[in-house]
């Protein structure tokens, strides 16, 4: 962002509601100047009609072999209860064999079915909708169900013997586009309900506990924004380790406004810890065990990138003045590297960015276009094609999902050997003419 960019941000960054009115009112202004150039510093590899999802999972196999992905089947339209993605896997030379495994009615644009890779056993967990309520299912590559869990899952530990879980009802009422379209909310009348929370599951037998009701958390510390706000949670996330997880308490005001808290435990909803993150929180990635980065608000402080320590320590700013915008980020290689992404620009152009975390050094590794009409009208429309880039399992690739062909696609680019600090450089490439397209 801009200094003018910035200026605006910081007077609707509250509002959802009108940031969006003025971010698509700027954009359309913008789209009378001529379409600028693409630009990737390596091929991208581009799978048509295809998608991840989110930036904090890996679509990669536990070796490597295999890449997830959810298939289209309607386009530019928020999904129905009725309507399906299919679940299937890419694999062979750069991952462009496509094979359909599955199918689910449980998912979004944004995070899919919450697709995840079951520990190092090369099974496939995700959610589904089974005529009465939300459930997850393990499919092995091939395709059978090895398991069936009675909860939806938010998040697997790496080993696989956890899931933690939430009501995907409420989030898609709360938050149009990060819940599904089926199901019932039994307890949708209660402003924070006692029945609705942060479920731990082991996926062996699938039993669950309630470790924290959102009843509990709007009544920890409770702030005067909460007067009247609809309470709920989201966005969990296991640490590198698998001992703890976070997870998002948010609530939305009548009017529109939207506060989070960032909060992680163990898996026992032992040490539960706030961070020191003021009102706003929106993207986070594990650094390791300890250290997390995130988008947030951070004392009096602008938004900004800020790397968080588990159990205490003040904030600490990540890319100052290098990264100016919100993303995705997500690390590799001990957390030395990290990966982010910004929303289309003022040109509708979105950058996928390295940053060195020891130099400080940033790296462009592409910029593509973000079409129009990938932008949806109303403020219920979320089918935008973020780029949420995910790191393969050697560091070496970069997964993501993107529309500048005109056609959502789940896409790679090699990043090279970052273990030799050899970032590729930024090269222009032909726009919407992408050098692989999968089959």
């Amino acid at each position: 962002m801009n200094a003018l960019e910035r200026l605006v941000y910081e007077r609707v960054k509250r509002n959802y509601r009108l940031k969006r009115k003025v971010r698509d009112l700027y954009l359309l202004l913008m789209d009378l100047a001529p379409a600028p150039a693409q630009t990737s510093a390596a091929p991208i590899s581009v799978r048509e009609g295809c998608f991840f999802g989110f930036h904090d999972k890996s679509p990669f196999s536990p070796d490597n072999s295999l890449l997830a992905a959810h298939k289209e089947t309607i386009r530019c339209r928020m999904p129905g209860p009725d309507d399906e993605a299919e679940i299937g896997i890419f694999s062979g030379e750069n991952w462009m064999e496509y094979r359909r495994i599955g199918s689910t009615r449980a998912w979004n644009w944004h995070q899919g079915a919450m697709l995840q890779w079951l520990g190092k056993t090369g099974n496939l967990a995700f959610n589904d909708f089974d005529g009465s309520g939300h459930v997850a299912r393990v499919l092995d590559p091939g395709g059978n169900e090895v398991a069936r869990l009675p909860r939806p899952i938010a998040a697997l530990s790496p080993d696989g013997a956890w899931a933690v879980s939430h009501d995907f009802v409420r989030s898609n009422r709360a938050m149009s586009g990060y819940g599904y379209a089926n199901g019932a909310d039994p307890e949708a009348g209660s402003a924070a309900p006692a029945g609705h929370g942060i479920w731990a599951m082991r996926t062996s037998d699938g039993r669950s506990d309630l470790l924290y009701s959102v009843a509990q958390l709007a009544a920890m510390d409770p702030e005067p924004t909460m007067e009247g706000a609809l309470h709920w949670v989201t966005h969990c996330q296991f640490s590198p380790s698998g001992e703890r997880f976070k997870f998002f308490h948010r609530w939305t005001t009548p009017d529109g406004r939207r506060w989070t808290r960032m909060v992680a435990c163990g898996i026992d909803g032992s040490g539960l810890y706030r961070f020191p993150a003021v009102d706003m929180v929106s993207h986070v990635g594990w650094r390791d065990a300890g250290r997390l980065v995130a988008y947030a608000s951070a004392g009096d402080a602008r938004d900004h990138y800020y790397q968080f320590t588990d159990g205490g320590g003040a904030p600490e700013p990540v890319g100052l003045d290098l990264l100016t915008s919100d993303g995705h980020p997500s690390f590799a290689h001990g957390g030395r590297w990290m990966v982010t992404d910004t929303y289309p620009d003022r040109r509708r152009l979105q950058t996928l960015i390295l940053l060195d975390m020891e130099t400080g050094a940033r790296h462009d590794i592409l910029r593509v276009r973000h079409p129009r009409r990938f932008v949806g009208t109303e403020i219920r429309h979320h089918w935008v094609a973020d780029l949420h880039p995910r790191w393969d399992r050697l560091g070496s690739t970069l997964c993501f999902d993107a529309a500048f062909t005109g056609v959502r696609s789940l896409c790679t680019v090699p990043v090279g050997d970052l273990t030799r600090n050899e970032p590729p450089a930024l090269r222009r490439v032909p726009q919407a003419d992408p050098t692989v397209r999968g089959r």
